[in-house]
Order: C-alpha cells, then structure tokens, then sequence
C-alpha cells in the first residue's frame, strides 16, 4: 500500500492533466518501466549501442540456394540452420514464377535461371525466417534480395505481409540515402520490434516503406571473382551517390569458369577452407577497409560459410566486431546443423524441399538437379559428357 501512496500525486496528475496539443516525451527511465529495453543484442550486451552502420555481419551469398550435390548451390545447410549457427544476413535471388498454377506473390528463388536452381515460393523462405525471428527477438537479421526480374517492390510486398514478416521489418522513414550516421542502434531496432531490415536491390519505391534502397545506401565490390586476393574496390553503387556516407558490401567468395566460360561460374569448393578461413575473411575486410576511409565491411557475403567449421567466417566477424567468440558470433546457440540430404525442414534444403510451403505459396519443385531442364543452350554449352570432365577436376 505505501508503494501506491508513493506514486498516488504521479497518478493524479495523469489522470487530471487537460489535454495538450503537443505530448511532453516521458523521461528515459520511466518509458523504460513501461517497455523494458533489450539488455542484450545480438548476443552481447555491448552490441545494443552500436550502430547497424557500425557492425560487420556475415551473410550468405544465395542463401536458398541449398544442396550438399548441385554444382549451383552456394550452401549446403537449411535457413534455420545457417541463421541458428549465426549469419545475420540472407542473401537471396528473386525471379517470376514460371509455375502457371502459382498463388500468392509469383516469386521464387532461382539461381541465375530456375530451371539451373529453383530455390522454392518467396514465401516459404519469407516464413521460415519469421519464424526463426519470433524465437530470437534479440537478433537483428537483414535481408538482400536481387530483384532479377525487374519486379515491382508491391509484388515482394504481397510476401511479406502474407508471412507476417512486413510487422518486424524496419521502416527508415525513407528508403534511399540513408547516412552511415543516420541508421539506429541495434538496441533500438530490437525494442521498437522492428530487427528485420530488408534490402531490395532495384525497383524499391516508397509505397513500400520496408523494401529499402540496396545501392542507395551501400555499395558492393565486384562479384564472382575467379581470383584472390578479391578487389575491394566500388563495383555498384547508384549514380551521384558518396561512398564515404554509405555501408557497404563486401563479396567474399571465389568462383571458377566452366569450360573457360565467362558467364557461368560456379564455387570454388576446392579452395573453400583457405577462401572461408578467419585470417582470409579478416584479411580481405582490412583491405577493403584501408581503401574506404578504415571503415570495415558491414557485411560480407560467402558461399559454403560453414566451411571450415572451425576458425571460418563467424569467428572473423566476432574478432571484426571486437566481441569474444563463443558458440558464433552471437552467441545464440548453435544447435542442430544439419547437411542438406539429412535436414528436411529447411527453405529448399536437402532433396526434400518443396517450395510449396508458406501463405499463397507455389507448387514450384524444391531443388532441381543441375541442368536437369536447362534450355537447349545450356545442354549445348554443358554436354554430359563435359560437365562429368570439368566436375571431375573441380572436385
């Protein structure tokens, strides 16, 4: 009873104060008792005041793309999995569906084209990730998706709202020209319920205030590059647009040519352990940082990033960051990883995967076969005979 005669005047005058036309903010420690503020974010207490523009996540380059045994795959372990072990960014490519009975956006994820890899609906990736969000509301995750189709940003928009995941994604207040010092803290994404924060790579409009700008507020180095050490210079970044205000995002994974192709590549699994180590993943950002003003990659993209599962990307991204390194570079548990084949709960993981799950999905086939229903200029490109000679030395 004393407590409640203590805060009796607070009350009153809450209750009794006329209305105003402009509400004075509450002090910091009161809102605090009304909404407690995350403690702890992305596995570190320290992590909540930094700024998302000032952090290094990895992320997995093709992230849907999941297949222990297909030359197209770029990953061979579910999206829980790989958010479960502590990539904090999923990179994904985002085609029209070519499935004719398709319901909901139309969208699947295809690797190049789907009949090389056909990743399953928007929509059930888009779930699976909500999903693991609803479970670690502490973890801020971002999302790329190449909008290789020229889509409208509404048609990924009918995705995220029919997944529930347009609730959690971050709303900047504009989606282009972001300032490296305008961006929140990671605290303040986790306390507004917002940790998801989703790129599209062209197309963004303001009619969908989540989708926001990729190369309007960061920039990339070149892609599939066939050599190391990889060039970190600015490859793609909007026109008018100053490198120095931006984040940025770093490739980092080696391609080899088939058959001296200059368009087709695939991943450089022999050099996966030297490519993914630690010294090579922190090497390659402290260079790219000594050519951008010391500023350290915001993210960094690899293939197979679970290889080495030891002293690989994760631990780089801890000791990038500062932070110690426990189970990840998060310190969420690392749980069940699973390789694709044994995992059939994943987004088009293993050989089990439908792409037919999530609010409107397709009846898409889950992970199709390497060339399996390629075009006519691809078989010819690629005969049996030649893609058994180039696998054979590639392996």
């Amino acid at each position: 009873m004393k407590s409640i005669a203590v805060f009796a005047p607070l009350l009153a005058i809450l209750v009794t104060a006329p209305a105003a036309t402009e509400a004075l903010p509450f002090p910091d420690w009161f809102s605090s008792l009304i909404s407690p503020r995350a403690t702890v974010c992305n596995g570190f207490a320290d992590a909540c005041s930094r700024s998302f523009s000032n952090f290094t996540f990895i992320g997995t380059h093709d992230s849907y793309a999941i297949s222990s045994s297909n030359l197209a795959a770029n990953q061979d372990v579910s999206i829980t999995a790989q958010l479960n072990a502590g990539i904090r960014m999923l990179q994904s490519q985002a085609h029209r569906s070519e499935n004719r009975t398709t319901t909901g956006a139309g969208i699947d994820l295809c690797h190049q084209n789907c009949a090389l890899f056909q990743g399953g609906a928007l929509e059930n990736y888009l779930s699976e990730v909500k999903r693991w969000s609803d479970q670690n509301p502490n973890e801020v995750i971002s999302l790329l998706i190449v909008n290789s189709d020229s889509l409208p940003a509404s048609q990924f928009a009918q995705a995220f709202e029919s997944t529930g995941l347009a609730a959690k994604a971050y709303r900047p207040g504009k989606i282009t020209g972001i300032d490296k010092s305008e961006w929140p803290t990671l605290g303040s994404l986790i306390d507004a319920g917002t940790p998801v924060v989703a790129f599209l790579a062209s197309y963004a409009d303001d009619s969908v205030p989540y989708l926001i700008d990729e190369f309007t507020n960061m920039f990339e180095n070149d892609y599939n590059q066939l050599s190391t050490p990889f060039n970190c210079a600015v490859d793609r970044i909007s026109r008018g647009y100053n490198p120095n205000q931006m984040m940025y995002l770093s490739n980092h994974y080696l391609d080899v040519s088939v058959l001296g192709s200059t368009t087709v590549v695939i991943p450089d699994k022999k050099n996966m352990f030297k490519t993914n180590s630690q010294s090579a993943v922190v090497s390659g950002a402290q260079s790219c940082a000594a050519i951008h003003n010391n500023a350290l990659p915001n993210f960094i993209l690899v293939d197979f990033f679970n290889t080495p599962q030891r002293n690989g990307p994760l631990q780089a991204a801890a000791q990038l960051n500062g932070l110690p390194w426990s189970s990840n570079s998060t310190g969420v548990p690392r749980g069940s990883i699973s390789y694709a084949g044994q995992d059939s709960t994943g987004s088009g993981s293993g050989n089990s995967g439908t792409g037919s799950g999530g609010s409107g999905g397709n009846s898409a086939a889950g992970p199709s076969v390497l060339f399996s229903a390629a075009p006519a200029w691809n078989v010819a490109l690629l005969g049996t005979s030649l893609i058994a000679m180039a696998v054979g030395t590639l392996l």
